[in-house]
């Protein structure tokens, strides 16, 4: 957290600065307050002789000098003149404190946005295995709810964190110099006092860090539970759902009440240890009083005065420890997320551009997943030559999906290498890497925006006319061309107001306008009707024409015309070969194309047939 606060330190020497004004208008009307005794009731006091100058006699000479300063001709001016310097120090300790105020309220604000704009930047950055092995919740509940609870931890505590230790320590002072034997009694107990407090900001720490565990876990629940309510309507899933959120919710509500009790009983324990040295000070400064010591009543009043003063920002502290404890739980859940190595992405410039002219080599590459033990791709061989088109088929868990996430580095190979015109992909800066592909999935990203912004995702400075004439090209103009605003439409959040077939069409726009020199096509078709499917597929081949491009395909009949087809089997390339090659193996690309149409073979659909053939 000091690195941040560090950036903002002129503010952070403001804030002392006027902290120190504050408690010493604050000092300044306490002192005067206690004058008011020998001023109404003793003035003849007035005339006492000035002491001699030496740390011994620090309080009688304050003293003489006070008295010197407010002794006027009768106790009533006195009075007046008391009143008047007591009325000017609370009228300039509170213009100090709302400056101060100011100061804390801007170093607050900033350090919470630095610190959520490196949350998200970071974020941004972790390796794809983060996502994978983490709930959909945890970025979201970290960037809202923690650095929140960091945010109200600040608002809270760091204007209290400068004043209330200047505080203690000006009036502890007062209190020594007042008289040394009786502050040393009354603060025998308050190592008591601060272990009790350190104990309980401990335990308030561990149950606030279970709170925020407890809170992401409920972000998640309402993430996952409002992105699938289609699916949860359709199997009438609603009691469940809404019963698995109402236990998580439970139990935050019931880790939330623990963290309650420790916190709560903090301020009444520190006001009980208060009283009894209140009780134990009262016995023994007014026995000293009674008696006839040095210790007069002016001296008492004072005393108490100052003390009564000490308690308040100590219970404040005690306070603002509990505070800062729940602050430092949300913290350490932001930094062990910070502290996570991320890629190496750079900046993407035209100087370190990556040229591709020959043939993309996968070689002897084996994969296994970080965090676990099963190896999923097992010595995998084959080259691409530019502007070939290779297609990856096989049963689902075969590894098709993994190969094509390993060309862009999602994942890094454990085994093996790839390799581009001869050079190790690891060896590419990886923004320029990614520069090289285009990726159409079956699943795809578009954003709450307008279309024209989501296919020029990517290439924000395009041209009206690129952008339009990719739309052409993936066949998207003739539905673009009847929404209200055309490309201005906005399409909503994961472009729920398109159809399935809409949106990879918006998808293959976004990559035609990239111009990518390799594509990676995952599987495209597979969730669409016939005739959206026979859109999409003419705008994939107009995407691939001139192209590299390494395919998965669900549907065999959109890849028959693939330069090469590698069938994969548990992780293992078993057949390779042409479409009309591999059915004449008759081995497991036989076995996947007789299955997928052996009941449109039996139909009288002449375009069924013509697939077939």
């Amino acid at each position: 957290m000091f690195r941040y606060l560090w950036r903002y330190r002129i503010f952070i020497a403001c804030s002392m600065l006027l902290s120190l004004l504050v408690v010493a208008s604050e000092a300044l009307s306490l002192w005067f307050s206690a004058s008011l005794v020998e001023t109404l009731f003793n003035p003849e006091e007035s005339a006492m002789t000035r002491p001699d100058f030496n740390l011994a006699n620090l309080n009688e000479i304050l003293k003489y000098y006070t008295h010197r300063l407010i002794q006027q001709n009768n106790p009533l001016d006195s009075l007046k003149l008391v009143c008047a310097i007591m009325a000017a120090s609370f009228l300039f300790k509170n213009i100090f404190l709302y400056l101060k105020t100011i100061v804390m309220s801007r170093l607050n604000l900033f350090v919470v946005r630095d610190m959520q704009n490196e949350l998200y930047t970071h974020a941004l950055k972790l390796p794809v295995t983060y996502y994978d092995r983490s709930k959909s919740g945890d970025i979201i509940s970290l960037t809202l709810n923690d650095i929140a609870s960091i945010n109200a931890s600040m608002t809270g505590t760091f204007d209290k964190l400068f004043i209330e230790p200047i505080r203690v320590i000006f009036f502890i002072s007062a209190l020594f110099i007042i008289n040394v034997r009786l502050t040393l009694a009354v603060f025998i107990i308050f190592p008591i006092l601060g272990f009790t407090i350190a104990y309980i900001g401990k335990a308030v720490r561990r149950r606030s860090k279970r709170v925020l565990e407890q809170m992401s876990g409920l972000v998640s629940i309402l993430n996952e539970t409002v992105h699938g309510v289609r699916a949860v309507k359709m199997f009438n899933m609603h009691n469940k759902e809404s019963q698995k959120f109402i236990d998580k919710n439970s139990r935050y509500v019931h880790h939330s009440m623990r963290s309650v009790y420790i916190s709560a009983i903090s301020s009444p324990l520190t006001e009980v240890l208060g009283v009894v040295v209140v009780v134990i000070l009262l016995w023994y400064g007014g026995s000293q009083v009674l008696t006839g010591g040095d210790f007069g009543a002016d001296d008492f009043v004072r005393f108490l005065i100052f003390l009564f003063s000490t308690f308040t920002p100590l219970k404040a502290l005690s306070k603002v420890n509990n505070v800062l404890q729940k602050g430092f739980a949300a913290a350490q859940r932001v930094f062990t997320v910070l502290d996570k190595d991320t890629e190496a992405v750079g900046t993407v410039t035209e100087d370190k551009q990556i040229s591709f002219n020959n043939e993309i080599c996968f070689k002897n590459v084996d994969f296994t997943y970080p965090g676990s033990e099963e190896q999923v791709l097992y010595n995998i061989n084959f080259c691409m030559k530019k502007n070939s088109i290779i297609a990856l088929v096989g049963s689902s868990g075969s590894g098709k999906t993994t190969i094509l996430d390993l060309l862009p580095r999602f994942y890094d190979v454990t085994g093996g290498s790839i390799s581009i015109d001869g050079k190790d992909i690891r060896d590419f800066d990886l923004s320029m890497l990614r520069e090289l592909f285009g990726i159409v999935s079956q699943e795809t990203v578009l954003f709450n925006d307008t279309i024209f912004n989501n296919i020029a995702y990517g290439l924000p400075d395009a041209a009206d006319e690129e952008v339009l004439n990719a739309a052409k090209a993936a066949n998207a103009m003739d539905f673009i061309e009847k929404l209200p605003k055309g490309m201005d439409t906005i399409i909503g959040e994961r472009g729920v107001m398109l159809s399935g077939g809409q949106r990879q069409r918006l998808s293959i726009a976004r990559a035609l306008l990239k111009n990518p020199d390799i594509l990676i096509l995952d599987e495209a078709t597979s969730a669409l009707d016939t005739e959206s499917e026979r859109l999409v597929q003419s705008a994939i081949n107009n995407l691939m024409q001139h192209r590299t491009a390494l395919v998965v395909a669900h549907r065999l009949s959109t890849i028959q015309h693939a330069d090469r087809i590698l069938v994969l089997d548990n992780g293992k390339i078993v057949e390779s070969g042409t479409h009309k090659e591999l059915l004449g193996l008759d081995g497991r690309y036989r076995y996947l194309y007789d299955i997928q149409f052996a009941d449109r073979s039996k139909t009288d659909d002449p375009k069924a047939a013509e697939n077939i053939s």
